[in-house]
């Protein structure tokens, strides 16, 4: 595990995990500037890097928000492909942006990425 995966997740425990003020934008996502890490808890954090999210599977609670950041120097999205709750899909997400999405809907949620169709990741909300 990276030093800077290790220190954010530090800071985020420390802040609380996030705050209330977040902005939603009709489908609940939006584009942002954000950081790395992940945790199983109400603020996840998934890096697109590689080809890849980082981690593929996670977990959530149920009203939790989870944050993507693209590490790659070309763009991605997250889009769902099954499970409850509403349809999401980010657009183009570039190098440093994020995306943003809340789940309010307790299950197994599949979703991939548009541009690269063996980029793939699995949510679960508890």
């Amino acid at each position: 595990m990276n030093k800077r995966l290790v220190l954010l997740c530090s800071c985020l425990a420390l802040a609380g995990c996030g705050s209330d003020d977040e902005k939603s934008s009709g489908g609940g996502g939006e584009s942002t500037q954000g950081g790395g890490g992940t945790s199983s808890s109400s603020a996840v954090e998934v890096d697109m890097k590689d080809v890849t999210y980082v981690p593929m599977e996670v977990t959530v609670k149920k009203g939790g928000t989870i944050t993507w950041t693209n590490r790659d120097a070309f763009p991605h999205t997250v889009t769902k492909e099954s499970g409850p709750g509403p349809k999401f899909d980010s657009g183009n997400i570039g190098d440093g942006e994020s995306f943003k999405q809340k789940f309010t809907v307790a299950g197994k949620i599949d979703y991939f990425c548009e541009i690269h169709s063996t980029q793939k990741g699995t949510i679960t909300v508890e």
